[in-house]
């Protein structure tokens, strides 16, 4: 009995012993969790930290709108911006002090679903706002910041600080950088329906005009305080017609995809009225001279001072002609027409050439720039002129008397286009488009490319410029990164952070651009590439007899238009179906945007404008 005893306390000791033991273990093991929670929420709050650091970089780069807003009132839109601050210096603390209230109010934390767990605050400071550098078309202005951005994950907290400068560039931006550009959009007549896609920013300043879901992938901005926004009477809309709203939507009808905000009462942007820059851009002279040259300076721009038997300055005429404008060896301006033009064709050879041929008449002009030898040929009526060293290309140059990629004519470009197709298309004309429809990019085979890979150029026409024919580039912009298009065109390699140089700029000073419908036909599925400008009174990028001439599926426009008036190209039914002309789509070439590449001697806007803020972080910590 005593034995049993003995053993029965010794199991409840050892009972005992294994229970404190366990619960040692339980508590210990509790701590230990305790601690790794504690500690992977501080690190995922650090994380959030790190991500509030990132999103501040972000906002103050994407905040461009609103510090413009803060900006254009304060500008000093009479000052010589190479020698005056378009800032006033008075205005620079005041400046700061907004931008800062700005970030604050505007991006103080992260947006919801940022990070996967927590949140993370923001506090911005924005000081010594002031000048960097100024320049005859342009000027930059630095502030200093300072960003603490706390992140937090339950009762986890960490912050994370980051000091540097942020950069606010102005210029003239070049009115390429919009996709599409107008003065009056015509939206109390027509309107931009379901279907329409516009991939780059956009701006009217009178009169957008909305039915159903247009797509805007990019800024909207109109100068009105709204829009019409359109019921065709089968949409679940009352009354039909259309209703000016000041708003973003009129549903259920008419529920435009504004996926960048839809911004009203902004600055009215003025289209050009003259091509007087152009002109003398051609002839060789100072394109930032916007008064009009003499008759006496065109002569001897022209070289028709030579032979001595013409005299310049007592009979300063013009006859009609196509003149490449040089110094008898040196090419020293662009090409500039007298009178109309019957034809210009503009032809990449593929080897590094461009050929330019113009019909005035019964006769002919081929001038061929060979990018190679940097030399430019003239042949007349099949007969050589001579053989020019430099080429038309490009730019003006700041100066006077050097080549550029400007082809003035003081008459009309009756017929504009690339080379001819090599064969019908594999489209269809309806739209929606039918199975076969062409591609976007690349454009298909046959169609030959009118400018050559160096090729930089701008034409302008005092009068009317009607389109016949294709007018595509020898590379495709948007596939120069893709090895499968490069080994089927090597030429269009780029090395290490270069940019596809081709540019093509379109000007009518007084009249329509035209896609022609007599006495040529532009083809069917119109592929146009470059910046497109009719800025007259009423004018723009018209389809000639848009109602009559039959279905002819799309104008593929990869670049930008810029136009007075919104001109109908086409007609639809009750269901959007093309039933005439054409139907348009804008495709925007990422190269324009904040006029990083523009058309030679383009068009700019009148007055300074933000064109990038772009930060630059100096040091990092955290507590």
């Amino acid at each position: 009995m005593h034995r049993r005893g003995v053993a029965l306390i010794a199991v409840l000791v050892v009972a005992a012993v294994m229970t404190v033991v366990g619960s040692l273990l339980f508590v210990g093991t509790l701590g230990d969790l305790r601690q790794t929670r504690s500690t992977l929420q501080a690190a995922q709050a650090r994380a959030a930290a790190e991500a509030g650091l990132t999103y501040a970089r972000y906002a103050m780069e994407v905040a461009r709108g609103d510090i413009k807003a803060i900006l254009a009132p304060k500008m000093n839109l009479t000052a010589n911006p190479s020698t005056e601050w378009v800032l006033p210096e008075r205005e620079w603390p005041g400046i700061a002090s907004a931008i800062q209230s700005l970030l604050n109010t505007g991006y103080g934390s992260l947006p919801p679903g940022a990070v996967d767990q927590g949140q993370a605050s923001l506090q911005f400071t924005v000081t010594r706002f002031r000048g960097n550098t100024k320049g005859a078309t342009a000027q930059t202005y630095r502030a200093d910041y300072v960003v603490v951005s706390t992140g937090q994950v339950g009762p986890a907290k960490r912050r994370a600080e980051e000091k540097g400068y942020f950069e606010v560039q102005l210029g003239r931006p070049a009115l390429s950088q919009w996709l599409y550009l107008v003065d009056d959009a015509g939206g109390q007549r027509a309107f931009f329906p379901t279907g329409t896609v516009f991939n780059g920013p956009v701006h009217a300043n009178h009169n957008w005009g909305f039915w159903g879901r247009p797509v805007f992938r990019d800024v909207v901005s109109t100068s009105d305080d709204g829009a019409w926004y359109w019921s065709l009477g089968r949409d679940g809309c009352t009354g039909g017609g259309r209703v000016w709203v000041r708003g973003d939507s009129r549903p259920p009808c008419t529920v435009p995809d504004f996926q960048k905000g839809f911004l009203r009462s902004q600055p009215r942007i003025d289209l050009p009225t003259s091509t007087l820059s152009q002109q003398r851009a051609a002839l060789g002279m100072d394109p930032q001279d916007t008064s009009t040259p003499s008759a006496k300076e065109i002569c001897f721009a022209l070289g028709l001072h030579n032979p001595p038997s013409k005299n310049c300055n007592s009979n300063p005429s013009v006859p009609n002609g196509v003149y490449l404008v040089n110094d008898g060896n040196n090419v020293k301006g662009g090409i500039y027409v007298q009178g109309d033009v019957d034809q210009l064709v503009l032809q990449a050879t593929g080897t590094g050439q461009q050929v330019y041929t113009f019909k005035q008449g019964s006769n002919t002009w081929v001038i061929t720039v060979d990018y190679t030898t940097n030399t430019t040929a003239v042949i007349k009526n099949g007969a050589p002129i001579g053989t020019y060293t430099g080429t038309p290309n490009g730019p003006a140059p700041l100066d006077t008397g050097g080549p550029t990629g400007q082809i003035y004519v003081t008459g009309q470009i009756k017929s504009l286009q690339g080379p001819r197709r090599t064969g019908p298309l594999p489209c269809g004309v309806d739209y929606p488009g039918s199975s076969d429809n062409c591609p976007d990019h690349p454009p298909p085979a046959q169609i030959p490319p009118a400018l050559s890979k160096e090729t930089q150029l701008h034409i302008t026409a005092v009068g009317a410029i009607g389109i016949t024919g294709d007018l595509v580039y020898e590379c495709d912009p948007t596939k120069v990164s893709d090895p499968g298009y490069l080994a089927t065109k090597p030429r269009c390699g780029l090395g290490a952070g270069q940019t596809l140089p081709t540019v093509l700029g379109v000007m009518s000073q007084n009249d329509h651009i035209y896609i022609k419908d007599s006495p040529i036909k532009a083809p069917d599925n119109l592929y146009l590439w470059g910046s497109y400008l009719s800025g007259a009174s009423g004018k723009g990028l018209a389809v000639e007899n848009y109602s009559g001439r039959g279905r002819q599926g799309k104008i593929r426009l990869f670049g930008s238009l810029i136009q007075s008036a919104a001109q109908l190209r086409g007609t639809l039914d009750g269901s959007g179906r093309l039933q005439s002309g054409y139907i348009s789509t804008y495709d925007y070439d990422l190269r324009f945007a904040d006029s990083a590449l523009a058309p030679p001697n383009f068009p700019t806007v009148r007055v300074f404008d933000v064109q990038k803020v772009q930060t630059t972080p100096l040091s990092f910590r955290e507590f």
